[in-house]
């Protein structure tokens, strides 16, 4: 075995021990007229006495301080002999233990991994079998949050930029990845080893916590992630219908109703949407070629709008690159709009409980490779849509293309079917949230159908008339970000944080993770607050 499991073994298997053995280590690990302890050497894979093991187990895990960094991140830094002060906390010490043993036995062939879940809870999974994307492994894990993260929502991001300025929004991007990758290990880890099969049950181990909370925050994130699709629906097909090649007269409106009855109203109405999870792949490759064609873009287009910008003096500020604004409000709106970008935590859940080797080690690159490739391609997006356009660049950068681009002409085409079907995909749940919240018990399955059908019809026509009445849908996601970003990426993870990890993290630590999360939190609470005054104001 090699020496990380071996360290593995004697850090979190024989933790629950240490307290005891700590004196008899003492005194044994002495060296005569030294007055002090020897240090501990990694596993070199020779057999020991039996009489030594536990000695040597013992020393390894006594000192906290003394292990590496490269070895705790592994175990996401928890300190297995601080005692827990929850049940909680007692849940997750012992079953990091067990699943320590478990991991073990599984590397020397001994035993099979923990068990997984059927593919079709999680959106995203890839259907292949023994593969670097097979279900289970950290390549599917890592897709499936890319893909629930990445959608048309960051379209705005180049918006954002050019609103806050160029400084301030890549800070806010790298904010937002950050506070994103934590609550993101917090959800998985707590929901791992406390056998938690959904977020409504996460949030159950908080005090006070209410799965119908839960529900209520899945509809509402879900009814507006259709929104955006529609309002996005609206700005794709009238640039495609505008182009060379069809050169049809038809509206904004006209489009959007179109599409919204033909496409996204039958396709809403079943209530199994198992078949569409692989558009999931459509929508990553759908980012990565836009991301690709508008970095070719981005020298041609720059070195026009520094044309425009050395000429009349009234467009010298409209086409100068604006590296930082100091206005609060626009600040806090840019930070929710960085902050949605990253909000894949709606399957944080279902990929933790899926993984075939969900050790700490695990968990922690599954979130913080699908972090850094979010982040990747949105600093790439954002900075090349904003200096292509500088301070004309639209809601949805896409607009500001013209429409006899043949290469965006391409980019409209592959992301209008993403957002036909993304918005299906995210109003399954959350009919499936409502219909948790207003229905009895008792209900035959012909009734639990008819208010399906209600509830799906209801929310497309709603969703329907504010997208005509607004084109602005940086404002949407702002609102959004602020509201449901702060709630189930930042406050959510905090309070599970509390009740579930705080007592096995060393106090600074603990103490820093909780209070970032929750100062997010606050942070995004007042965002939403100054964007909704703003709203009513107008």
């Amino acid at each position: 075995m090699s020496s990380d499991g071996g360290w593995a073994g004697g850090y979190a298997a024989l933790a629950g021990n240490c307290k005891m053995m700590a004196a008899p280590c003492a005194e044994e690990n002495s060296v005569p007229g030294s007055g002090s302890t020897r240090t501990p050497s990694p596993s070199s894979g020779r057999s020991t006495p039996r009489s030594q093991r536990s000695v040597s187990k013992c020393r390894t895990i006594r000192n906290y301080g003394e292990v590496r960094t490269s070895e705790l991140w592994k175990w996401l830094w928890v300190d297995f002999s601080l005692p827990p002060r929850s049940p909680v906390s007692r849940l997750i010490k012992r079953n990091m233990r067990n699943h320590s043993r478990e991991h073990l036995l599984d590397l020397e062939g001994g035993e099979e991994a923990m068990e997984t879940i059927r593919e079709e809870q999680c959106v995203g999974f890839s259907p292949w079998g023994e593969t670097p994307l097979g279900e289970g492994s950290i390549g599917a894990a890592v897709f499936t949050l890319v893909s629930s993260a990445m959608g048309a929502g960051c379209l705005s991001l180049p918006f954002m930029l050019s609103e806050a300025g160029l400084i301030p929004g890549i800070i806010m991007l790298v904010v937002g990845a950050l506070l994103a990758h934590l609550s993101l290990v917090v959800l998985m880890s707590c929901a791992r080893y406390t056998d938690s099969d959904s977020m409504a049950r996460l949030v159950s181990l908080t005090d006070g916590g209410n799965g119908r909370i839960v529900d209520f925050a899945i509809a509402v994130y879900g009814i507006a992630a259709a929104l955006c699709y529609l309002m996005f629906i609206g700005d794709f097909f009238v640039g495609i219908a505008h182009s060379p090649l069809l050169n049809l007269e038809v509206s904004r409106e006209t489009v959007i109703i179109g599409i919204s009855l033909v496409v996204v109203w039958p396709l809403s109405l079943p209530r199994n949407l198992s078949a569409l999870r692989h558009v999931c792949v459509l929508s990553v490759l759908a980012i990565c070629l836009t991301a690709l064609a508008v970095a070719w873009k981005a020298p041609s287009y720059a070195a026009l709008a520094a044309k425009a910008g050395s000429g009349a003096e009234e467009n010298s500020e409209l086409w100068a690159i604006k590296w930082w604004n100091s206005d609060p409000s626009t600040m806090l709106k840019s930070f929710s709009i960085a902050l949605f970008a990253f909000a894949a935590h709606t399957n944080a859940v279902p990929v933790a409980t899926s993984l075939k080797k969900a050790d700490g080690g695990s968990i922690w690159r599954v979130s913080f490779y699908s972090v850094c490739i979010e982040l990747v391609f949105y600093v790439v997006m954002g900075l090349a849509g904003y200096l292509s356009f500088r301070g004309t660049t639209k809601q949805d950068f896409i607009l500001n293309y013209q429409n006899d681009d043949m290469l965006m002409f391409l980019v409209r085409c592959i992301y209008g079917m993403v957002v036909c079907l993304g918005a299906p995909i995210n109003l399954s749940p959350a009919a499936s949230s409502i219909l948790g919240l207003i229905r009895g018990r008792g209900r035959s399955g012909h009734c639990v159908r008819k208010q399906h059908f209600v509830v799906v019809t209801t929310i497309i026509a709603a969703c329907l008339g504010v997208a005509l009445w607004n084109e602005k849908v940086a404002d949407v996601i702002g609102l959004c970000g602020a509201s449901f970003g702060s709630l189930i990426v930042l406050a959510w993870p905090a309070m599970i944080y509390r009740q579930a990890l705080f007592d096995l993290h060393p106090r600074r630590l603990a103490r820093f993770v909780y209070i970032a999360l929750m100062c997010a939190a606050a942070f995004g609470v007042a965002s939403f607050v100054v964007q909704a005054a703003n709203f009513l104001r107008r």
